[in-house]
């Protein structure tokens, strides 16, 4: 008897002459290792459905989460426009190495799983570089708020209080720092957080996709909150992350 999910390719690794392991990560099982026989001999048998980023609905054969038989599958999006410019299979490959270092897990996980379909969509269609920039960074959030990491930036992580229009942002606290308690703390400039900047980045993970075109944000702005979202998670994950 088969099992069937719906999945997204995240990464591939060949096996033996003919064999590919591919890692999706799935609907119904989170990440997932499944051996896909002849996938570099035979390329009809898998229909293109094993190029990266790739949507599918996989059937499979054996326990989900001990690298199971990969027995067909269907296209559901290739997502080709991804990979035909260098600019979005960066920002698409960002996107899924997040994944893979903070969300890679044998467990349902529905809704990561949707936001990066959703992610890898909505940067296949943006052909500005600084845009596809702006939806790694509301990606990002997205991410970390799923797994139950956020940055604390719209009262002090200390005291609670409100904060001023301008702050600092404090890594180890995670997050804001009300100008009294910050006081004697060692905080460079770049950690330096303005009203607009701590409003973005706690609206980010109920900002909705569709209003994407309507979403305006300085790019300078999104490279300096891209740096620190990274280092925040690097941090508190003790995983290494690129920017």
């Amino acid at each position: 008897m088969s099992l069937t999910s719906k999945a997204i390719v995240i990464s591939r690794e060949s096996f033996g002459e003919a064999d590919k392991y591919v890692q999706f990560l799935t609907q119904q099982w989170g990440v997932i290792s499944v051996l896909a026989k002849s996938a570099r001999k035979s390329k009809r048998r898998y229909v293109g459905g094993l190029d990266l980023f790739c949507h599918d609905e996989i059937f499979v054969r054996g326990d989900p989460h001990k690298k199971p038989y990969l027995l067909e599958l269907t296209v559901l999006n290739s997502f080709t426009g991804l990979r035909d410019r260098y600019e979005k299979l960066i920002a698409a490959g960002k996107a899924v190495q997040w994944i893979k270092k903070l969300a890679n897990l044998s467990t349902p996980l529905p809704n990561i799983y949707s936001l990066l379909g959703q992610t890898l969509a909505l940067m296949e269609k943006e052909n500005e570089e600084t845009r596809l920039d702006l939806i790694n960074l509301i990606f990002r959030m997205k991410l970390l708020s799923q797994l139950g990491f956020k940055p604390r930036v719209q009262s002090c992580t200390r005291c609670e209080k409100a904060l001023e229009p301008f702050t600092f942002f404090d890594m180890q606290a995670g997050g804001s720092l009300c100008l009294a308690c910050s006081q004697g703390r060692s905080l460079t400039e770049a950690l330096e957080l303005n009203e607009e900047e701590r409003t973005f980045l706690h609206d980010a993970e109920h900002f909705k996709f569709s209003q994407w075109p309507l979403l305006q944000f300085s790019p300078n702005k999104t490279n300096k909150l891209t740096h620190l979202v990274t280092q925040f998670a690097s941090y508190h994950t003790h995983v290494k992350l690129l920017v």
